[in-house]
């Protein structure tokens, strides 16, 4: 006696084929959908360009440009660049990957960031020690990736990092009197034609700033700069760097630079 299963299977190969398809309908009809993939990538991060310099007369979004919202550039601390990238919007991306590359350096991948890292909106590279940074010009994008795999690609920016100003004096900490002028004092680099002097509060708020045009043929020097800016005597002490800058763009912002490091100064009667 045969099974029902062995009837099946001796049924004539097109009435099997019929039974399979109906069966299949059936499966289709009873409200199982298939799984889609997705392979539509997150929208491209948007790196912000170099904007501007603090103590330029430049607004971004009503705010007057300064160290926090100007974009690729340079830190005092070391020879290191930040880039920074407008607010991600698409809750899709998960996470990005950056990559770096220089004038006589290829491709690297530097870092990747998960999502909560991203909406700090700016990564510092201080990885650049490890090469010789200053006189090239560094090159960043950002590759946006979701659950899926998929990925963008976002826009190229770049800045150039010119030799740091060395300070000399005063020295970092030193006591002065309001009573006698302030005048600073740095070694000029071979390689920029303005520098800046940069006064801040304790807090790192710009108070004043004066710029000095040099010219570049002349060799490594002493530059000498007195304070001629607000009254300061309601501070019991102040910030100052210097800046350096060459290669204007055509909106008169300039594509490279130095930060010298910061030295805090005391003030007393």
């Amino acid at each position: 006696m045969h099974k029902p299963m062995d009837k099946i299977l001796r049924l004539p190969w097109f009435a099997t084929l019929l039974i399979l398809s109906v069966t299949l309908l059936l499966v289709n009809c009873s409200g199982k959908e298939t799984l889609s993939v997705d392979t539509t990538p997150p929208d491209p991060v948007l790196l912000i360009p170099h904007l501007g310099d603090t103590g330029d007369s430049i607004f971004v979004a009503g705010i007057k440009v300064n160290d926090n919202n100007n974009g690729i550039d340079t830190v005092p601390d070391n020879d290191w660049l930040r880039i920074q990238w407008r607010t991600v919007l698409d809750s899709d991306l998960d996470y990005i990957k950056i990559y770096r590359y220089g004038d006589y350096s290829p491709v690297t991948f530097i870092d990747s960031l998960s999502r909560n890292q991203v909406t700090l909106n700016q990564y510092l590279d201080n990885g650049l020690h490890h090469i010789n940074p200053v006189g090239q010009s560094w090159y960043y994008y950002v590759r946006g990736y979701d659950l899926a795999g998929n990925y963008s690609v976002s826009d190229t920016v770049s800045y150039t990092l010119l030799e740091k100003p060395s300070l000399l004096s005063p020295a970092d900490y030193e006591e002065v009197s309001l009573s006698q002028p302030i005048t600073f004092q740095w070694w000029k680099p071979n390689d920029s034609l303005q520098f800046r002097l940069l006064i801040f509060d304790s807090d790192n708020n710009y108070l004043w700033h004066r710029d000095l045009y040099v010219d570049a043929d002349i060799p490594d020097d002493i530059i000498s700069l007195n304070y001629s800016g607000p009254n300061l005597s309601i501070y019991d002490r102040i910030i100052w760097r210097v800046d350096s800058f060459d290669d204007y763009n055509v909106e008169g912002i300039s594509m490279s630079g130095a930060e010298s490091n910061e030295r805090v100064l005391v003030l007393s009667p």
